[in-house]
């Protein structure tokens, strides 16, 4: 389940909390702030055992996977099925308290969470995938706060939450980018090939540029311009670390972007609470 891993759990939850502190005006302390906050722990842990289920052949023979527990046979078919199911129980649970229109955008959710695994052996691009798994949490946020179908902005939201996760997971792509073409498995880190790092960069400034565009729509001050660009210092520290694409510092720029996830959700948070 990576628990002992959080950091995909807040590179999930930050888009959430972007849209609900937008949409409540910055109120975050309510109910749907929680029930999002548990939703996201146990989406991304169901997210790990799917995962983890479906590659147990091809994470013994990467070195970063080779001990996840399930791989090295640890646990058995039927415990993943049962740690599965209790997992799924109570985060379906989560749905009673939201309403009709969340629960629909929850229902495509659920498709692509546990397709998305199986990408990686027929789509050439499955990181853009994720992303849009990613996004549809914005969407589920957007409309769990206002019961009123996503917006403009919330579309934003969306749109710059795939380009996020695209980039940052091409990153992480990258450290496993040997062991993922012996195996014979798809990423962008391969697609994009000489280019993988201009395609990044790319990728950063049109993310930074559509957070610039919600600060403009929703006439922020200086307060969310001043967070935004301590964000943008991040990305190019993170441009810095994966220049020589070594993994362990592609490792490092990857767990990075929470705090960029973070910068982002201080600078909204900081306009309606100052």
């Amino acid at each position: 389940m990576r628990l002992d891993k959080p950091i995909g759990i807040l590179l999930l939850l930050w888009p959430t909390f972007w849209v609900i502190t937008y949409s409540q005006e910055g109120n975050i302390y309510n109910l749907i702030s929680l029930i999002f906050l548990i939703g996201v722990i146990l989406t991304r842990t169901i997210g790990c055992v799917v995962n983890d289920f479906f590659d147990k052949d091809f994470d013994k023979y990467v070195e970063r996977t080779k001990d996840r527990p399930y791989a090295s046979s640890l646990i058995s078919k039927r415990e993943v099925f049962i740690i599965f199911s209790i997992l799924a129980i109570i985060n379906l649970t989560l749905l009673i308290f939201l309403n009709i229109k969340t629960v629909y955008i929850a229902c495509i959710a659920i498709v692509f969470i546990i397709t998305y695994p199986l990408t990686k052996r027929f789509f050439i691009a499955p990181q853009v995938f994720l992303g849009l798994t990613f996004g549809i949490s914005t969407l589920m946020a957007y409309t769990a706060s206002t019961n009123q179908i996503p917006n403009l902005i919330s579309w934003i939201f969306f749109f710059s939450t795939v380009i996020w996760v695209t980039m940052f997971d091409t990153i992480y792509a990258m450290s496993d980018k040997k062991d993922d073409i012996k195996i014979g498995v798809n990423s962008t880190a391969i697609l994009f090939g000489a280019y993988d790092k201009i395609i990044i960069g790319i990728l950063q400034a049109i993310f930074y540029t559509t957070f610039a565009y919600i600060g403009y729509l929703e006439e922020y001050t200086y307060i969310f311009f001043f967070f935004l660009i301590l964000a943008m210092l991040v990305g190019v520290y993170n441009q810095i670390l994966i220049k020589k694409r070594e993994p362990k510092f592609c490792i490092i720029a990857f767990k990075n972007n929470q705090y960029i996830g973070l910068l982002i959700f201080l600078g909204i948070y900081g306009e309606y609470l100052l």
